[in-house]
C-alpha cells in the first residue's frame, strides 16, 4: 500500500512540474515561426506580425512581435513582460498563480504579467462569468485576455514549445527582447531572479 501512495504521489508531482499537455485540443490556427521566431539569425529578415488581446474588462493590449527590434506591448512600454498561456482547467496553471502574484506585487512598477487564457480543453472561448469568477478566486491582479489573437499568439510561440504544454511562458526584458521560456510550473526564486536580472538589481 505504501508503494502505491509513493507512486500516486510521484505521478502527481510529474504532472504539476511538467504542466498540462493536450495540444490536439487547442486550436489548431497557425502562424508561422517563420514570421514570429525570437530568435532569428542576423541573415534573415525582419518580420512583423501584430496580435490584438482584448482582457477580461475590455481593454484592448496590442503585440507586436518583431523578430530583430524586440516585441512591442502598446501601453507597457518601459515594463519587462512575463505572457502566462493558462487554462482555468489546468491544474499547475492554477497553483502557479499565487506565484505570480507575489512577483508581480514586488515589482508592478517596472513589470507587468499578461495572463493569456487558451479556452477550454475543447478548444472553446472560457465562457466570462467562469473566467470572472476564476479571477476574483484566485485573486489574480493582472491583465487576463480571453479574446482576440490568443490562440494564435500561443500558436506563433510553440517552436519553443513543441508538446503544446501548459503553463507557458515567456519573459521579455524592458527593451522587449526575448529572454528566457518556461514550460510548466516553475519556482517563484527562478522566475523572479532572471527578472530582477534584467532588471538590474
Amino acid at each position: 500500500m505504501k508503494i502505491n501512495k509513493t507512486i500516486i504521489f510521484a505521478m502527481l508531482a510529474i504532472s504539476l512540474f511538467a504542466g498540462c499537455g493536450d495540444k490536439d485540443k487547442i486550436s489548431d490556427k497557425s502562424i508561422s515561426m517563420e514570421q514570429n521566431n525570437v530568435q532569428e539569425t542576423e541573415s534573415q529578415e525582419v518580420n512583423e506580425t501584430e496580435f490584438n488581446l482584448v482582457t477580461n474588462t475590455g481593454k484592448k493590449i496590442v503585440v507586436v512581435a518583431n523578430n530583430k527590434t524586440g516585441w512591442r506591448f502598446e501601453g507597457l512600454e518601459g515594463k519587462a513582460i512575463l505572457l502566462d498561456f493558462f487554462g482555468t482547467w489546468c491544474p499547475p496553471c492554477k497553483a502557479e498563480i499565487p506565484h505570480l502574484n507575489n512577483i508581480r506585487n514586488k515589482i508592478s512598477d517596472k513589470f507587468e504579467i499578461i495572463g493569456i487564457d487558451l479556452g477550454s480543453r475543447s478548444g472553446q472561448p472560457t465562457n466570462p462569468d467562469d473566467l470572472k469568477a476564476f479571477i476574483e478566486k484566485f485573486e489574480i491582479k493582472y491583465p487576463v485576455t480571453t479574446a482576440g489573437d490568443n490562440n494564435s499568439l500561443f500558436q506563433g510561440v510553440l517552436e519553443l514549445n513543441k508538446a503544446g504544454s501548459i503553463p507557458f511562458m515567456l519573459l521579455f526584458n524592458a527593451k522587449g527582447e526575448f529572454v528566457t521560456h518556461y514550460i510548466g510550473m516553475v519556482p517563484e526564486e527562478m522566475i523572479q531572479g532572471d527578472i530582477d536580472r534584467i532588471l538590474g538589481k
